[in-house]
């Protein structure tokens, strides 16, 4: 269930998409999917920890069962977690929070992790000059975790996260090793490890 005051009328963004899907080729990787339901995030609004993303992705298996969101599970925020959806929907967040989850548990992660995406609409490929109505909601839900002191991650499109929310200057981003790999693990966010294994834990720094 959305909080109050983060209700957003998505449809604005479908004559901007029209447009935009009109002037690519039909098997363009960078085409919105309109079919499947914008997802502009996943988890608890005023998570400890905020994972910046670009768009959601989809998966056309013969047989796959639906690409997002799938129907809420209660106590389990961020869905991609939950026992139902682990295993397909969610196995994208599943393997890159693996470690966070191992430290501290599948449901606490789910508890304590919120996703952003720049663009709610799936797409193979993400188009960093795409402008849509709906990253004013991306721009608002990004303030109030600034305002609730959130620990944030930026994977990808920084340059564009970074032009919507200029506030970002104002703290630490913790960066993954690798610009195209999301993982939230020792490894990849070296330094940043620490700081946001407190934030996921409920730890002060």
């Amino acid at each position: 269930m959305t909080p109050p005051g983060f209700e957003f009328d998505f449809s604005a963004d479908l004559p901007f998409i029209e447009t935009y899907n009109a002037r690519r080729a039909p098997d363009a990787r960078s085409r919105l999917r309109t079919e499947i339901a914008p997802m502009p995030y996943e988890g608890r609004i005023g998570a400890p920890l905020t994972w910046l993303l670009a768009n959601p992705g989809y998966d056309t298996s013969l047989g796959y069962p639906f690409n997002h969101p799938p129907p809420v599970t209660e106590g389990w925020p961020l869905q991609s977690l939950a026992p139902a959806y682990r295993a397909g929907y969610g196995k994208w967040a599943w393997d890159r929070l693996r470690e966070l989850r191992e430290a501290l548990g599948d449901q606490h992660v789910s508890n304590n992790v919120l996703t952003l995406q720049l663009c709610p609409w799936a797409s193979a490929s993400f188009d960093t000059g795409l402008r849509l109505p709906s990253r004013a909601f991306a721009r608002k839900l990004v303030l109030h975790q600034l305002q609730m002191r959130s620990q944030f991650v930026l994977v990808r499109s920084e340059a564009t996260w970074r032009e919507l929310v200029p506030e970002l200057a104002n703290v630490t981003l913790a960066r993954t090793a690798h610009p195209l790999s999301a993982y939230l693990s020792k490894g990849n966010l070296g330094e940043h490890w620490n700081a946001v294994l407190r934030a996921v834990s409920g730890v002060a720094a």
